[in-house]
C-alpha cells in the first residue's frame, strides 16, 4: 500500500493524508499549541498577550516587529514565514533557517544611527571581510565596556545583554565608552564625534521617548527602558569628557545647559510614567510570566533609577543641573532620595552571573517565585530618605 503523500510536519505526529488541504487542517491543531516568540530578543511564551506584554515592557514597543521578508525556504516553498530566528516552519522541518543567519549579520552591521561616517568608532570595512572585520571592532569596544565601565555603573544586564537584538541607540552609547576607554590611537576624538552623533539621533528622536511634556504620559504607558538606558550613558559620557577637570568648590562636575535640559526631560518623563514606583514595577506582570524574567526585568528597571539619582546627586547637590538652567524649574529637575519608591536591587552575584552555571549557583528562592503582590514598603529607599539626604548636605 503506498503512503500518503502529505505527511504532518509536525515530529513525532505521523498522520498523513492524500490532499493538501486535509494536512493543513490537522496541522491547525497542532499550531494552538504554537510558541509565540520576540522578534528582538528571542525569549518565547505561550500566549501572544504574554509576548505583547514583554514587547511593551521590555523593548518600549506594542507589537513585534513585522516581518519584511520570507526567509529562503519559505519562499521556495510558497508559505507564509512567521518570522524568528530561525523561523518556526524551519524550527519544524528541521531545515537551516537563513532568516538565522541574517539575524547574525544584523549584528554585524549595526551603524551610526544617522548614518556611516569617517569619524565613527570603527574603521571602514576591508573589502576582504566587509561585516566580520566591523562586527569584531564592535564586539571589542562592548567588552571593554563591560570589563571597565559596567563595574561601576552596573545598571544593563549583562546575562541578557545582545547586541544583534538591542536598540542601536544603546549599542552605540555602550560603544562610545569602549571606544573612549581603549587607549586606541584616536580613540577619545572618535567617541567624541560618535558621541555628537548620537546626540543628534536623541534630540531627533523625542518624541519616542520624551514623556516630560505629555499630558496622556502614565504609569500604563510603554517604559522604552533600553532608549533611558542609552541616555543615561550619553549623559555620563558628556559629563566624562566636557568636565575636562574643572570642578566646583564642592567637587562636582557641571553639565551644559543642553545635557542639564536633556537630563530633567529624562527625569520628569521617569516620574510621569511612574517608574520611581514599585507597585508599578510589579504590576507590568503576571504570574504566568517566567519568574526569571519578572526578576531580572524588575532589577533592570531599580538599578535604573539608582544610576539615574547618583547622576543627578553628581552634577548638582540640589538636584539635576541646579545652576544651569532657570531655578524656576528646579522642583521639577530634581530627583531626589524620597522618590526612590522601592526597594534596594538584591543579590549582586545573581545580577552580576553572565552564564547558565553562574545563575544556577547564586540563584534564590525569591527568582523562582512570584512576588507580585508584595510591594516591601517597608524596604524603600524613600523611607530612608532623610538619611541620604544628611549625608548629601552634610
Amino acid at each position: 500500500m503506498h503512503s500518503k503523500p502529505f505527511p504532518c510536519r509536525f515530529p513525532p505526529c505521523n498522520a498523513s493524508y492524500q490532499r493538501k488541504e486535509h494536512r493543513r487542517r490537522h496541522e491547525a491543531r497542532h499550531s494552538r499549541g504554537q510558541v509565540f516568540k520576540c522578534t528582538t530578543c528571542d525569549q518565547q511564551f505561550g500566549r501572544s498577550d504574554t509576548l505583547r506584554r514583554h514587547m511593551r515592557s521590555m523593548h518600549g514597543v506594542e507589537a513585534p516587529a513585522r516581518i519584511k521578508f520570507a526567509c529562503t525556504s519559505c519562499r521556495n516553498q510558497k508559505a507564509r514565514c512567521q518570522g524568528g530566528s530561525p523561523c518556526s516552519n524551519c524550527l519544524r522541518r528541521g531545515l537551516q533557517c537563513s532568516l538565522a543567519q541574517e539575524d547574525e549579520d544584523e549584528g554585524q552591521q549595526i551603524g551610526d544611527l544617522s548614518g556611516s561616517t569617517d569619524s565613527g568608532p570603527v574603521a571602514h570595512p576591508s573589502p576582504t571581510h566587509p561585516k566580520a572585520s566591523r562586527s569584531e571592532k564592535e564586539r571589542h569596544y562592548i567588552s571593554l565596556y563591560f570589563r571597565l565601565f559596567h563595574p561601576y555603573w552596573r545598571f544593563i544586564h549583562q546575562g541578557s545583554f545582545k547586541e544583534s537584538a538591542e536598540t542601536p541607540l544603546l549599542v552605540q552609547s555602550m560603544i562610545v565608552i569602549g571606544l573612549w576607554l581603549s587607549n586606541e590611537d584616536n580613540a577619545q576624538s572618535r567617541a567624541i564625534a560618535l558621541h555628537n552623533v548620537l546626540s543628534s539621533a536623541i534630540h531627533q528622536q523625542r518624541e519616542i521617548w520624551d514623556a516630560s511634556e505629555s499630558e496622556a504620559a502614565c504609569s500604563s504607558c510603554s517604559w522604552p527602558i533600553p532608549t533611558y538606558q542609552a541616555i543615561l550613558l550619553h549623559i555620563i559620557f558628556a559629563i566624562l569628557y566636557k568636565d575636562r577637570g574643572a570642578l566646583g568648590l564642592d567637587l562636582r562636575p557641571a553639565l551644559s545647559a543642553a545635557d542639564a535640559e536633556l537630563l530633567r526631560r529624562l527625569v520628569v518623563s521617569c516620574k510621569k510614567l511612574g517608574m520611581l514606583y514599585y507597585p508599578n514595577m510589579l504590576a507590568r506582570y503576571c504570574r504566568n510570566d517566567l519568574p526569571s524574567y519578572v526578576w531580572v526585568s524588575i532589577e533592570e528597571v531599580k538599578r535604573f533609577n539608582i544610576a539615574l539619582y547618583k547622576v543627578c546627586t553628581a552634577c548638582s547637590g540640589k538636584g539635576c543641573g541646579q545652576g544651569v538652567l532657570d531655578t524656576t524649574k528646579a522642583s521639577s529637575r530634581e530627583l531626589r532620595a524620597q522618590d526612590l519608591q522601592f526597594p534596594l536591587p538584591k543579590n549582586t552575584p545573581l545580577w552580576n552571573a553572565v552564564g547558565r552555571a553562574d545563575w544556577v549557583s547564586v540563584a534564590t528562592e525569591e527568582v523562582h517565585r512570584h512576588i507580585l503582590d508584595e510591594t516591601l514598603e517597608h524596604e524603600w529607599i524613600s523611607k530612608s530618605a532623610h538619611v541620604l539626604e544628611a549625608l548629601d548636605a552634610a
